[in-house]
């Protein structure tokens, strides 16, 4: 059996979601997840709830289309994930309806926003990235040499420990214990 179902926030505890509610029971909807929180937050238990409540071939509807995620990127990804498991969108104030090639166009182009994003925000790292190294700092973890680490492992390799006894006995991670040998042996 398909379901209609809808979603509805408003970001302020003092704003009231009547107008939404109105709009949502006139477009059918079986079940309106609502909540009032701000959309900056990370987490949205209502929000949650519809996502796992919906299955291939039911419906989500929204009376505002801002009104679905936190911000443009997370709204995008969130009618993406519903053309990807098959759910049927619509978004009233905008005449959004992932049923009709129209609305199929509109959700590619969300799409499109969405990768473009993702590829402008990879480009800035790494651009970013070339720039710390041509100013000689260092990326990355920094470079954990410990004399005194080196030394325990140096003292019981010579004295022909393995690599299991010298962690079990010294508290020094494998890894670590490794590199030190091969450096030390080559091996």
């Amino acid at each position: 059996m398909q379901h209609t179902f809808s979603y509805a926030r408003v970001s302020a505890a003092d704003q009231n979601l009547d107008t939404q509610l109105e709009d949502l029971a006139r477009a059918g909807c079986t079940r309106i997840f609502q909540e009032k929180v701000t959309g900056t937050r990370t987490r949205s238990h209502a929000l949650d709830e519809l996502l796992a409540a919906v299955r291939e071939g039911d419906a989500v509807v929204v009376n505002r289309l801002a009104r679905l995620g936190r911000n443009t990127v997370h709204t995008i990804q969130l009618v993406e994930e519903f053309n990807r498991r098959g759910v049927h969108f619509r978004a009233l104030d905008l005449g959004i309806d992932s049923r009709p090639p129209a609305g199929k166009m509109i959700i590619g182009v969300f799409s499109s926003f969405n990768q473009y994003e993702r590829e402008n925000n990879r480009q800035k790292s790494l651009a970013g990235i070339e720039v710390a190294k041509q100013q000689g700092k260092h990326l990355g973890r920094p470079a954990g040499r410990d004399a005194e680490k080196v030394a325990k492992v140096v003292k019981a390799l010579a004295k022909g420990l393995s690599v299991a006894e010298i962690v079990t006995l010294t508290g020094i991670s494998r890894a670590s214990v490794k590199h030190y040998r091969q450096e030390r042996t080559g091996n």
